[in-house]
């Protein structure tokens, strides 16, 4: 893991027939005082020539500035709960008080399984319909296994509805063999 790495406090709680997942963020200061001192520079800028700008570009940085403060509490403050029961996943973030949910079927979702998003990072994603949606952010693909065995031994049948795996965790990235061989049979059966 790199010195400047994002870390996650992850909590597995099985009871009752329900797998409860809480994660918090645990941001690295430096990054953190990064964030603010180009946020405050970023502000200053728009005040000070917020009269020579046009009005909606004014309004597109005010937002931009809300959505970037919104995002820095969330990393001081946020938390993400995950719940599996035998008939609905919900998720639910907590930023500042606000709890949006996303609740779905487990006859719904499909191909539950974990994704590498960096060396050291991974999320869980699951498909819902035609859309894919993905949560648990930056844990650490040891903790991912340790949710998905937890909803295995807690819930055998709704994770086996969910298509969810055991193995391990797989890479975001597809590989492809373009090695001259393969281009020349290539070459060799266009000529055919």
């Amino acid at each position: 893991m790199s010195r400047f790495s994002q870390e996650t406090e992850v909590e597995i709680i099985v009871a009752s027939g329900t797998v409860r997942v809480t994660i918090h963020p645990k941001p690295h200061w430096f990054f953190l005082l990064f964030q603010a001192a180009v946020m405050i520079v970023f502000a200053r800028i728009l005040f000070q020539h917020w009269g020579a700008m046009p009005v909606l570009f004014g309004i597109l940085a005010l937002c931009a500035i809300g959505a970037e403060l919104i995002g820095w509490f969330y990393q001081l403050s946020g938390s993400e709960v995950i719940e599996f029961d035998s008939q609905t996943l919900v998720i639910r973030k907590d930023v500042l008080g606000w709890q949006p949910v996303s609740e779905y079927l487990i006859d719904n979702c499909t191909g539950l399984d974990s994704l590498e998003n960096s060396e050291d990072h991974c999320s869980l994603q699951c498909k819902v319909g035609w859309r894919t949606i993905r949560f648990a952010q930056y844990i650490s693909p040891e903790k991912a296994m340790e949710i998905l065995a937890a909803l295995h031994d807690a819930l055998p049948e709704a994770a086996e509805r969910m298509g969810a795996t055991r193995g391990s965790v797989k890479n975001q990235i597809t590989t492809l063999d373009l090695s001259k061989n393969s281009q020349a049979q290539v070459l060799a059966d266009d000529d055919r």
